[in-house]
């Protein structure tokens, strides 16, 4: 046994030498379907077909007439139920490997060895490269810390912040690390410290990329909202007119609790609502122009964001619904809405007041005006009198 894997390890080292500038490389995308091509000259009879990689056999298959093979090599544990051949190509000369399931574990040098009677051949010699774009930047504000990330990256990614306005950054302390996870992917994380009122009005824009790939989220955060238990508002969110074709759209309660979705393409859109908040969006909402809320509880106050993707950007809106607070405060307002209306209904009172008093006295006025014409006909009729008797 032990002479048998010395003479396979020779016939590697052999065909390295002879292959030597003769190999070429090959770019797949993790987690997807990697080909790795090979081809040889068949008789069309029989042939066996092995790929290794460095020590580890990769795939091992007869195909065919191959009463001129001596043994078999089975595959290494990393790659069962992960490769396959055009079976029925094989025959024909093609020797390409599928490849299923990519990881960065499997970046390296591949071997194509193909036998057929009475010869044996390296036909093939790929250096495999595995991608891990950047697909997603997740993007939060909590208070005065700003955080963005992005997980299974390769190779290494780079993040940086920025903002709009254009700024130094200064008063903003950031704190970045990257770290390998145990499938060879990186994953990314950053949070950045608002520190200074100037900061905060700002648009934050994190940037994060790998290679060839690059991703941006931009996160607006909006003033508060007030509303009332059992009312209604209206979220705003903002993004740029011009994404208008195709993205995606989501409103979401607080960081985990999804409102309702929204997928935008060159189709009519499909817009779906949660089960729990179908009795508070309101039927026929358009959810591009923000989220309309009915019949508010208690315990929809909090934070609400607005996340607008597209193939490379995202954008995200951040708005607190507050309530005027909890019983106690809720009684003070109450108290507060009591006091204006004993107000308006005093002033209402002081109103026809006035209006009484003025009123009494005009017809005071025209009582005294009476009793004063009344005088002067009764001194006329006397005077009319004393004529007479003369």
């Amino acid at each position: 046994m032990a002479a048998s894997e010395g003479f396979l390890l020779c016939f590697l080292l052999w065909i390295v030498t002879l292959t030597a500038g003769r190999e070429f490389t090959v770019t797949c995308v993790n987690s997807e379907e990697c080909v790795l091509p090979c081809h040889f000259d068949s008789d069309g009879k029989g042939a066996r077909i092995m790929w290794y990689k460095k020590k580890a056999v990769v795939s091992c298959t007869r195909y065919g007439n191959t009463d001129f093979v001596i043994g078999h090599n089975s595959p290494s544990d990393l790659y069962l139920g992960r490769t396959g051949l055009y079976a029925d190509q094989v025959l024909q000369g093609n020797a390409t490997l599928l490849l299923r399931d990519v990881t960065p574990h499997d970046q390296g040098k591949y071997f194509c060895i193909t036998m057929t009677a009475p010869r044996t051949d390296e036909s093939s010699v790929i250096s495999l490269v595995i991608k891990a774009p950047v697909r997603d930047v997740d993007m939060g504000l909590t208070a005065d810390n700003l955080t963005c990330g992005a997980r299974g990256i390769y190779p290494a990614p780079t993040l940086t912040w920025s903002t709009d306005p254009p700024t130094k950054l200064q008063g903003l302390q950031n704190s970045t690390r990257t770290q390998k996870n145990l499938q060879g992917f990186y994953d990314i994380h950053s949070s950045l410290r608002i520190m200074g009122k100037d900061t905060a009005n700002l648009t934050y824009i994190c940037s994060v990329s790998s290679d060839a790939s690059k991703r941006t989220a931009i996160l607006k955060r909006q003033a508060s909202i007030l509303a009332l238990p059992g009312g209604g508002v209206m979220i705003p969110c903002s993004f740029p007119h011009s994404v208008v074709r195709s993205f995606n759209l989501t409103w979401r309660f607080g960081r985990a609790q999804t409102v309702l979705s929204l997928n935008v393409t060159s189709r009519s859109p499909l817009l779906k609502v949660w089960e729990q908040w179908k009795d508070h969006v309101p039927d026929g909402h358009r959810a591009s122009g923000g989220l309309r809320l009915q019949n508010l509880l208690l315990r929809h106050q909090g934070s609400y964001t607005c996340e607008v993707s597209t193939a490379e950007e995202t954008y995200i809106t951040q708005t607190d619904v507050v309530f005027p607070g909890d019983g106690q405060d809720l009684t003070h307002v109450y108290v507060a809405v009591i006091c204006v209306l004993i107000y308006l209904l005093l002033l209402s009172y002081g109103t026809l007041a006035i209006l009484g008093f003025k009123f009494r006295r005009v017809d005071r006025a025209r009582i005294q005006a009476e009793r004063r014409n009344a005088e002067l006909v009764n001194l006329s009729q006397a005077d009319g009198g004393v004529e007479i008797q003369q």
